[in-house]
Protein backbone atom coordinates (compact mmCIF):
# COMPACT_ATOMS: atom_id res chain seq x y z
CA UNK A 1 0.00 0.00 0.00
CA UNK A 2 2.53 2.62 0.67
CA UNK A 3 4.13 2.22 -2.65
CA UNK A 4 1.14 3.24 -4.31
CA UNK A 5 0.89 5.85 -2.26
CA UNK A 6 4.42 6.46 -3.03
CA UNK A 7 3.87 6.52 -6.59
CA UNK A 8 0.83 8.73 -6.71
CA UNK A 9 2.94 11.22 -4.99
CA UNK A 10 5.56 11.43 -7.27
CA UNK A 11 2.85 10.93 -10.41
CA UNK A 12 1.54 14.26 -8.34
CA UNK A 13 4.59 16.06 -8.16
CA UNK A 14 5.70 15.27 -11.79
CA UNK A 15 2.70 16.59 -13.05
CA UNK A 16 3.13 19.67 -10.84
CA UNK A 17 6.48 20.09 -12.44
CA UNK A 18 5.07 19.76 -16.03
CA UNK A 19 2.57 22.33 -15.09
CA UNK A 20 4.92 24.81 -13.83
CA UNK A 21 8.28 24.44 -15.85
CA UNK A 22 7.30 22.21 -18.75
CA UNK A 23 10.12 19.60 -17.75
CA UNK A 24 9.54 16.30 -16.18
CA UNK A 25 11.42 15.08 -12.72
CA UNK A 26 14.04 13.77 -14.90
CA UNK A 27 14.47 16.45 -17.07
CA UNK A 28 14.98 19.31 -14.70
CA UNK A 29 17.35 16.71 -12.92
CA UNK A 30 19.27 16.63 -15.48
CA UNK A 31 19.13 20.42 -16.60
CA UNK A 32 20.42 21.42 -12.99
CA UNK A 33 23.10 18.61 -13.00
CA UNK A 34 24.24 19.85 -16.44
CA UNK A 35 23.89 24.11 -15.09
CA UNK A 36 26.17 22.62 -11.86
CA UNK A 37 29.04 20.99 -13.88
CA UNK A 38 28.85 23.71 -16.27
CA UNK A 39 29.31 25.70 -13.29
CA UNK A 40 32.06 24.14 -11.98
CA UNK A 41 33.85 24.10 -15.01
CA UNK A 42 33.79 27.63 -15.46
CA UNK A 43 35.26 28.26 -11.96
CA UNK A 44 38.57 26.34 -12.56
Amino acid sequence: MGTIIGLVILAAIDWYLVRKTGLHIHQLISKKYAEHSSGKEHNK
